[in-house]
């Protein structure tokens, strides 16, 4: 308000100035060019000069307004197309959600340039691109994801592989993976990744050479880690039942962590493997071995049906676990397989008849059954039978 008041203080005092002096003498001004004279009086061409430097200024203002020189006319059309982008951006999102496809990469595109966040522009363009078929513009759009935002390497690499995983496409993916690892080494979420991926591609080898980085670089909770050592252990020992007639079976369970040797699962599968390539003495060793840490029903059953080379050690052993599990129906059912097999028909009636007096399964009647044939009771025998069957 103050300065507004003193503006027009000196507007006043210099219109009472200049009429001051116009009074005086009003001056006299001529100009002449070829034939022509014009004539006038000094405070009337100052006032003509003033108002033609005033267009003049104004003229050159507004040239530069239309070219674009002008601070807040580039910043006003800035605003206008990056609304403009924003608009065009939704619409491309909008038709992603629908799936149509050519669209989004369209409007996504066009709009990245003015976009505020031109990596959302690009990713997307570049699904819309992939789900339409189109890998060089795929490759594209990501290239450009890529240069759009410093640091961006890793989220463009992610949704690569994304994307290609979604087409079953993995061992695309996995090459990405690996080039992203290079430079992102503990990577949590790359981890899972490559994970994922070499599982759907079946490499176990390079599974089980990953799984301590797992353990390591990951918050994959411990019992989802051991889920899929159990896995990667088992699949192992399996491909090598077809490497050299399963004689490198020995090598590759040796190969395992201990904690996963020691897995019930893993071990049972080990033995069966075994058992299959003609190696039950190998494999009624390492259930010996085991049962001494790892406890299980299917490992103590499994142990009264393998052949060992001794079959009376056998019986020994498993009586000394008796000491501890006295009421334990499957360790009395091994018992009594172990000392049928041993020709003790009587300490293996007893100890199925125990067992059969804690649960009547049905593998204890089967098993009751042999005994009684083996002591010349057909009609018992055929009873027994008769039950392993009735019982589900």
């Amino acid at each position: 308000m103050i300065l507004l008041v003193y503006l027009l203080l000196l507007v006043f005092v210099s219109a009472v100035a200049i009429g001051a002096f116009g009074y005086m003498d009003a001056g006299y001004v001529l100009l002449s060019w070829d034939t022509y004279t014009l004539e006038t009086t000094l405070w009337f061409f100052l006032v003509v000069l003033a108002i033609a430097l005033i267009a003049i200024y104004m003229a050159l203002r507004s040239l530069l307004l239309l070219f674009g020189s002008d601070k807040r006319f580039n910043e006003w059309r800035k605003k206008r197309r990056s609304m403009r982008a924003t608009r065009k951006t939704t619409r491309g999102l909008l038709a992603m959600a629908q799936g149509q496809w050519s669209r989004a990469e369209r409007n996504l595109t066009s709009s990245a340039t003015d976009s505020d966040q031109p990596l959302i522009n690009y990713l997307a363009a570049a699904r819309a691109a992939f789900e339409q078929g189109k890998e060089e513009a795929t490759d594209e759009w990501l290239k450009a994801a890529s240069q759009s935002t410093k640091g961006s390497e890793l989220a463009v690499g992610i949704s690569h592989v994304s994307l290609l995983q979604s087409r079953q496409q993995h061992e695309q993916a996995l090459a990405v993976l690996i080039n992203l690892r290079e430079q992102y080494p503990r990577h949590p979420y790359l981890l899972k990744l490559l994970t994922k991926t070499l599982q759907e591609l079946g490499d176990w080898v390079a599974l089980n050479d990953l799984l301590p980085a797992l353990r390591k670089g990951t918050k994959v909770s411990d019992a989802d880690l051991n889920e899929l050592e159990e896995k990667v252990a088992i699949q192992l020992l399996e491909r090598a039942q077809h490497t050299n007639g399963g004689r490198d079976l020995t090598k590759v369970f040796a190969s395992i962590n201990r904690d996963t040797r020691n897995n019930a699962a893993v071990l049972h599968r080990y033995v069966e493997l075994l058992v299959a390539t003609e190696q039950d003495a190998v494999g009624e060793e390492a259930l010996r071995e085991g049962l001494k840490s790892t406890w299980s029903d299917a490992l103590i059953e499994q142990f009264g049906v393998v052949k060992g080379s001794d079959a009376s050690k056998q019986l020994l052993f498993a009586e000394q676990q008796l000491q501890e599990r006295p009421n334990d129906p499957l360790l009395l059912l091994t018992l009594g397989r172990l000392a049928l097999r041993v020709g003790s028909t009587e300490k293996a009636r007893e100890y199925l008849q125990t067992g059969l007096r804690i649960k009547s399964l049905p593998a204890l009647h089967a098993e009751m059954g042999k005994v009684m044939l083996a002591e010349g009771d057909e009609t018992l025998a055929c009873e027994h039978f008769q039950l392993a069957l009735s019982i589900d």
